[in-house]
């Protein structure tokens, strides 16, 4: 699967659904999934060095000042979802990352999400993973 490595605080704020364009300087022919994944910069209240969910490319905007908007599907259209945190060494541009380390959250199907499920998630997975760094 194609990734892409974000700082920690906007790789969780696509993660979390709060980003839905990344800005970048370059732009790209592909279109479909990527794994989007917090780069090793320590930040405090942040997960790094992980990948953290797969989100669908669908367009880049162009911008006057030469640089490019990367939108992504919303997750509850399903395109987009979250997935069990993978360690990740990032790297710069769009690189690979083996499809079978790549596991969806048991908590979301087809854009819908079991509240419950997600916050003993949160609490017994995502949350040990920042404490731990």
């Amino acid at each position: 699967m194609k990734a892409l490595s974000l700082y920690p605080q906007n790789a969780a704020a696509v993660a979390w659904g709060e980003k839905l364009v990344e800005y970048r300087s370059w732009q790209t022919k592909y279109r479909g999934p990527v794994l989007i994944c917090a780069n090793a910069r320590k930040t405090c209240g942040y997960l790094s060095g992980y990948g953290l969910c797969v989100m669908n490319l669908e367009g880049i905007y162009h911008f006057p000042d030469k640089t490019f908007g990367w939108r992504f599907s919303p997750f509850q259209t399903g395109k987009s979802y979250h997935i069990e945190p993978v360690p990740v060494k990032g790297r710069q541009r769009l690189f690979e990352v083996p499809d079978h380390l790549i596991k969806p959250v048991s908590w979301e199907r087809d854009g819908q999400t079991n509240e419950q499920e997600k916050h003993e998630w949160w609490a017994n997975v995502y949350l040990p993973l920042i404490e731990n760094k």
